[in-house]
């Protein structure tokens, strides 16, 4: 009797919670669905390969201010999978050019990326795609950008209000709140259970 009495309040308890939260995590998860990421990793922590890494950031994105112009997702993850040989060549001309051996390796793909602070907006944990940049072994901290929306290059609300919804835009203009952090543990609970599938 005691634990029916204690169970059926806290079964109500988080009901309640889930009701609440499951639209957040919706509309989280259309975000995700509507962004391209650029992802670049160092191959160390080493301040070279630190340094060498924002410089193939700044390389690339002026290589590629006219490329990604298209008006969906889907249309620019074509265009980056059609670019490929292009997109490694901008990046290994820029490791060639300051004097380092190895290569960069450049994929079109689908990553999970905890909660990101950016400076107008954050974005939720989810899985997204991305322009995935490994240069050398991948080993060093990476740095990450919004291809499509372009918030690499342009104002964020200028770009992102035009693809995504009030609610969307509410929802990671509203500064960093608690609900984004229950949102990254529901989305890193679902990306290992879709790992361990795999």
């Amino acid at each position: 009797m005691k634990i029916k009495s204690i169970f059926i309040p806290l079964f109500l308890i988080f009901t309640l919670i889930f009701s609440i939260i499951q639209p957040v995590v919706a509309t989280s998860e259309s975000i995700s669905n509507k962004v391209l990421r650029l992802h670049i990793i160092a191959n160390s922590d080493s301040t070279e390969d630190q340094d060498l890494k924002l410089k193939i950031k700044d390389y690339f994105l002026e290589n590629t201010r006219d490329l990604f112009t298209a008006d969906t997702l889907e249309e620019n993850i074509e265009i980056a999978n059609t670019n490929i040989e292009y997109l490694e060549k901008i990046c290994n001309d820029c490791i060639k050019a300051n004097g380092f051996t190895y290569d960069a390796n450049v994929t079109v793909t689908k990553e999970f990326f905890k909660t990101r602070v950016y400076d107008d907006f954050t974005l939720p944990a989810g899985v997204y795609n991305s322009i995935k940049i490994e240069i050398g072994k991948g080993n060093g901290h990476n740095w990450w950008c919004i291809v499509f929306p372009s918030v690499c290059l342009y104002a964020c609300t200028k770009s992102m209000g035009d693809y995504l919804t009030e609610d969307e835009i509410e929802l990671i203009t509203d500064g960093y709140t608690p609900k984004f952090k229950i949102i990254e543990i529901i989305e890193t609970i679902k990306s290992k259970q879709k790992t361990a599938v795999n």
